[in-house]
């Protein structure tokens, strides 16, 4: 017999339009678990995942070219401001990127805004790519939360489509599928795929029969 939950009264179970910033807080009271979180107790150790969920770490410069990519294909995002250095090594330019960064928002250089704009034109002229993410076809970057025998999941969405299919964006190294079962290996997408799909059936989002799809850009 499953013991009662109390719901708090702050999140009820269901789909959210909130911030990146909120969601990765998480605002449900005692602690929710993330497909990331899900995760790293599989993998490491309780007492890593204390730490890492005590101690979240800060976006990395790494993943910007990612996230500005999300936010030009998914239309939802931070807001990419371009910074017309080529080099970002006087103090009055890293001084502007670091106030861009603490507004929340993502310094770009020139060339990589073409590059932007090159893997943006790319996704488009792709047209199973193009079908799966066409703007009015879904809503972007939705957070899921829901109670699953006495403990809260959450998820953030990348594409929720009308016809209930999750759709999931990313950007890689590479895109040859000799080298893709090492991406999804490596960065735990099998994993991420299952843990959405328990989202999306747990609050009657989407079709058992329209399969999760993932896209996935070389950079």
């Amino acid at each position: 017999m499953t013991a009662a939950v109390e719901v708090p009264e702050e999140v009820q179970p269901g789909l959210y339009d909130i911030t990146a910033e909120l969601y990765h807080q998480d605002p449900v009271p005692g602690g929710s678990l993330s497909s990331t979180g899900a995760r790293k107790l599989a993998t490491e150790c309780p007492a890593k995942f204390k730490y890492w969920s005590e101690h979240p770490e800060p976006p990395k410069k790494e993943f910007e070219l990612g996230t500005a990519a999300h936010t030009r294909i998914l239309g939802d995002g931070p807001e990419l401001v371009l910074v017309d250095a080529e080099k970002w090594t006087t103090n009055a330019v890293k001084a502007e990127v670091a106030a861009i960064r603490a507004a929340g928002k993502i310094p770009m250089k020139r060339r990589d805004l073409d590059q932007l704009d090159a893997m943006v034109a790319a996704l488009w002229a792709t047209p199973e790519a193009a079908e799966l993410l066409e703007p009015d076809s879904g809503v972007a970057e939705q957070s899921a939360f829901w109670c699953d025998h006495g403990i809260w999941r959450r998820a953030r969405f990348d594409w929720l489509r009308h016809d209930g299919q999750l759709v999931d964006y990313k950007t890689t190294k590479s895109a040859n599928p000799v080298d893709l079962p090492k991406v999804i290996h490596d960065w735990g997408y099998h994993q991420q795929q299952e843990y959405y799909l328990d989202a999306g059936l747990a609050l009657d989002l989407v079709d058992p029969e329209r399969p999760f799809q993932f896209v996935l850009q070389e950079k």
